[in-house]
């Protein structure tokens, strides 16, 4: 598949809708006391299925909570094609597109392309993870266990986070599927 297909793979499976599935994710992270496995689901395209997704949280999370960056969270994407980075780039703007106005985009939009900038293409079995700690604050992009973007930026988290968790977000089944617990 060449670089354009991908691009538009990535954004499709952003935009359509998305199924939840047993993924595989621990019900508890790693060495995140407290962070407990709220939902996960698949982003998928057409016939395949694009990356796995599961968001982290503390059980006592709350979608407003949750969208405001009060608690602690993680959202780990693991990818089962090839998307470039080009294509995450444009699925993400395209959420913020939906979500925030013109003046919105333009005020968060070197900070949101310093996190891109940070991004390098993924394969099958690669895993973006994010994570929000506003106790720090920090906010942490690493790919296969590698940090590869920090900031203690707040709003950046909220509006990162927002693509997933937002309104309207990247696929509204994916998100109830990332929430499921909230329920």
């Amino acid at each position: 598949m060449n670089a354009a297909g991908l691009r538009g793979l990535l954004l499709g499976a952003a935009l359509l809708p998305a199924a939840a599935f047993g993924t595989g994710f621990a019900p508890e992270l790693e060495g995140e006391a407290g962070l407990e496995l709220l939902g996960s689901g698949t982003a998928s395209y057409m016939v395949w299925d694009v990356y796995d997704a599961a968001l982290y949280a503390p059980a006592s999370a709350s979608e407003s909570t949750l969208q405001g960056g009060a608690l602690p969270m993680t959202l780990i994407l693991e990818y089962h094609r090839d998307v470039g980075v080009d294509g995450i780039r444009k699925a993400a703007w395209k959420a913020l597109e939906d979500q925030r106005d013109e003046a919105d985009r333009e005020a968060l939009r070197d900070r949101v392309e310093a996190l891109h900038d940070a991004m390098r293409d993924v394969g099958d079995g690669d895993r973006y993870r994010l994570d929000w700690r506003p106790e720090t604050p920090a906010l942490r992009l690493s790919l296969n266990g590698t940090t590869v973007f920090e900031s203690e930026d707040a709003e950046l988290a909220r509006v990162y986070f927002g693509i997933w968790l937002g309104e309207p977000p990247l696929s509204d089944d994916l998100r109830k599927a990332l929430l499921a617990r909230l329920d």
